[in-house]
């Protein structure tokens, strides 16, 4: 079952990758999509076992679609991951943060938030 929401989950982020942001209907899907992935990671988290974790922590090898991206937000905000796997996750939005696009900007600016709340 957990492979079937680690896949779904993979489509979810392709979902996201495709929206085209002048259309309503398409950031309506994007939405809809981030909203399952957040729920996907959340019954992960309540279930959390050694090997489901491992295999939420593999998409950070997948930069296909940013789903390396959103697996390294995800893994952060909802997951209790050792210290190698949280530099595994800050290395992938750390990268996504370089430059002074409108994305990279947003990324520096999460990057700050998270940093602040661990302390």
């Amino acid at each position: 079952m957990e492979k079937d929401l680690i896949e779904e989950y993979k489509s979810l982020a392709a979902t996201c990758a495709r929206t085209d942001y002048s259309d309503k209907a398409s950031v309506k899907n994007h939405n809809k999509a981030v909203g399952r992935m957040s729920k996907i990671v959340e019954k992960i988290a309540t279930g959390q076992t050694p090997e489901k974790t491992a295999q939420f922590i593999d998409l950070l090898n997948i930069p296909e679609h940013k789903t390396s991206l959103w697996a390294a937000i995800h893994i952060l905000e909802k997951l209790s991951v050792n210290k190698e796997n949280e530099q595994k996750a800050l290395s992938v939005i750390n990268l996504a943060a370089q430059g002074d696009s409108a994305d990279a900007l947003g990324y520096q600016y999460w990057l700050k938030n998270w940093k602040q709340n661990q302390k």
